[in-house]
């Protein structure tokens, strides 16, 4: 089952990269054709390969994550949410590193690469809901002034922060928004480095939200998707990746 579901989705990224990069790419410029063919679809692939192998408690996702991380990194810098590049960058490739050292001592065997898994007490959840809250709206005040210095002083054309509050017709949605998938992932991401199972409720919400961002950044400017919709369809297995996440480490924490 899951190797079926992990194929059809590569399958999915496959098909639309071919159906739309092919018109959607301006061949006269590398950076286009590079995005559209390279760094896209990898970030994708290579995304959907490290969820898989964490909700499996596999130490060799870290390989597979610090891929993702890099390319992923541009596409979010492309597409206007600094918050995920910023996150991508300077968090998630050095945290790859300390899976690997934090994970392989605590494996259950070295010839299975599975870690061993835990939960956590009720104050612990408490208290990461308290400062999660406090750090997201911080955090997105943050990013709306990121996102002023980006189109005003680098001369950057679009703002995807801009464009999500006018549409909507709600203040500080895009920044928020962003923030809400940059905290939650951070504290996801220690609980996962932790191996916390707590951790999967909260990529449960940021592949939710992430998904309607990425939706957003299609129904703005059309001519994304080409590079914009693998990314899409990366966040929608990560979605029901992080069911099966779910799943796999409640019934396997000590």
């Amino acid at each position: 089952m899951e190797r079926a579901w992990v194929v059809l989705f590569l399958i999915a990224l496959t098909a639309s990269t071919l159906a739309f990069s092919i018109t959607g790419t301006d061949w006269d410029k590398s950076e286009s054709i590079i995005l559209n063919w390279g760094i896209s679809p990898i970030s994708a692939i290579t995304g959907v390969l490290c969820v898989v192998l964490c909700a499996k408690g596999h130490i060799s996702n870290y390989l597979w994550g610090i891929v993702n991380a890099v390319t992923y990194g541009y596409v979010a810098w492309k597409s206007g949410y600094y918050g995920d590049w910023l996150l991508n960058w300077f968090f998630f490739v050095p945290t790859q590193f300390f899976i690997l050292f934090y994970w392989r001592n605590n494996l259950r065997t070295k010839e299975t690469g599975i870690v061993r898994m835990k939960k956590m007490t009720l104050l612990q959840i408490v208290s990461l809901i308290a400062v999660s809250l406090i750090a997201l709206v911080g955090f997105g005040f943050f990013l709306q002034s990121v996102d002023n210095w980006f189109t005003k002083d680098m001369k950057r054309n679009v703002s995807i922060y801009k464009a999500l509050d006018q549409a909507f017709h709600i203040p500080y949605l895009g920044p928020m928004f962003d923030s809400f998938t940059e905290v939650l992932q951070i504290v996801a991401q220690i609980l996962l480095i932790k191996r916390y199972a707590e951790q999967w409720p909260l990529w449960f919400a940021v592949n939710v939200v992430s998904i309607i961002m990425w939706v957003s950044v299609i129904w703005v400017d059309h001519t994304s998707i080409p590079w914009a919709l693998p990314t899409l369809i990366m966040w929608i297995a990560f979605f029901i990746n992080s069911i099966y996440g779910h799943v796999i480490w409640y019934k396997e924490a000590e």
